[in-house]
């Protein structure tokens, strides 16, 4: 029996967070799993990705600068015992976020993310195919 749905069923890839428009520059202390986008399934209008915040440097810059985008996207901060801490950027306004935890971004407004410190995993959901098409300059 053929199976016709195998094409939505994909592994994680690799992929450097410094592929991103205003992303890293080399600086990034996580490791970035892609998940989804139109290039893994094709007519997919979502972006999905995973930062692996493992073992942080006692010292690293902020890898993620202000940036918005003509889609929604959530961001989702998750570990066990509230261990992984973020600096979320949402207009002028910054927040320290513990996990668990979920950010909503409207489309528009201007944001960004950056690990403070901790262990867990960082999801970001993009509802945009191509990621670096969504941006508004």
């Amino acid at each position: 029996m053929k199976k016709r749905y195998k094409k939505y069923i994909n592994k994680g890839k690799y992929e450097p967070l410094h592929n991103l428009l205003f992303h890293d520059h080399g600086k990034a202390p996580l490791k970035r799993l892609l998940m989804l986008n139109n290039k893994i399934v094709s007519n997919s209008n979502i972006h999905i990705a995973a930062h692996y915040v493992r073992k942080l440097p006692k010292k690293f810059e902020k890898y993620a600068m202000p940036h918005k985008h003509n889609c929604d996207e959530v961001n989702l901060i998750l570990s066990e015992n509230s261990k992984l801490i973020y600096e979320i950027e949402l207009g002028s306004e910054k927040y320290i976020i513990t996990s668990p935890a979920s950010v909503f971004i409207p489309k528009g407004l201007s944001h960004c993310a950056n690990v403070i410190k901790g262990r867990g995993i960082f999801i970001c959901i993009v509802l945009k195919g191509e990621y670096n098409k969504s941006f508004i300059k």
